[in-house]
């Protein structure tokens, strides 16, 4: 039987705290947000954000959107391209026209770009309802809510109620606070100030419905071994 690992995608979600500066992170949630265009298992899926920063941390994030330059691979000034295929794409679309008739506030974006390919415009929408699809689902794609809360308690509750279970972050100025509150995120990888960092000495896979099995470290390795004992018995 073929040992595998299986690595089944995430609804990744980042909660950003009240002492978080809105204009220092803005510019790594959204890379780790809309990076090849929202196509990668541990982008960021979804930002909590305290209300304290919640109005300031949308606008950083939506001139992020507003100033991103889409393209071709060919051209150096490219940072965003298309959507790998139509059957992606057209899920996207499906998913940002079901977050319009919900009357959710699209910051930035919220558009197919008039050109050659599946391009969708970097989407930032605010004010959106925790049982839209948009929150529920896996986009795959550049469309991404920022959801409020005023409670932590609250904030790792919508965190963890869903299926996937891939990675997540929380980012604050006090680390010992944040660290606690990513040891309580139910996924295969927390980061702290940071996402999407992955190393081949450090094992990374899913919890829940994300996967199961470890890639990379030597325990990913020991997943393909099979132990074997050798019972001696000595008289």
């Amino acid at each position: 039987m073929k040992r595998v690992t299986l690595e089944l995608g995430g609804n990744d979600p980042a909660i950003v705290l009240d002492d978080a500066d809105p204009k220092e992170v803005a510019p790594k949630l959204f890379f780790a947000s809309f990076v090849n265009s929202g196509q990668v298992c541990m982008a960021i899926k979804r930002i909590y954000a305290h209300e304290k920063i919640y109005d300031e941390l949308c606008n950083a994030l939506a001139e992020e959107a507003r100033k991103a330059k889409l393209g071709e691979g060919l051209d150096p000034q490219t940072q965003f391209g298309p959507l790998q295929n139509k059957m992606q794409y057209d899920k996207v679309l499906s998913i940002l026209e079901d977050t319009k008739r919900r009357g959710a506030r699209i910051l930035a974006g919220g558009h197919k770009l008039d050109r050659p390919g599946y391009f969708i415009a970097p989407t930032i929408v605010a004010d959106i309802a925790e049982d839209a699809r948009l929150v529920q689902e896996e986009q795959f794609g550049p469309v991404v809510p920022v959801l409020k809360f005023n409670d932590v308690e609250d904030a790792v509750r919508r965190a963890n109620d869903t299926r996937y279970g891939l990675s997540g972050s929380v980012w604050s100025k006090n680390l010992e606070r944040a660290t606690e509150i990513a040891a309580r995120l139910e996924v295969g990888t927390a980061w702290v100030n940071q996402h999407r960092a992955t190393s081949a000495v450090v094992p990374f896979g899913g919890a829940k419905e994300s996967g199961m099995g470890r890639q990379y470290s030597i325990l990913g390795l020991l997943g393909y071994m099979e132990p074997r004992v050798i019972s001696v018995l000595k008289r």
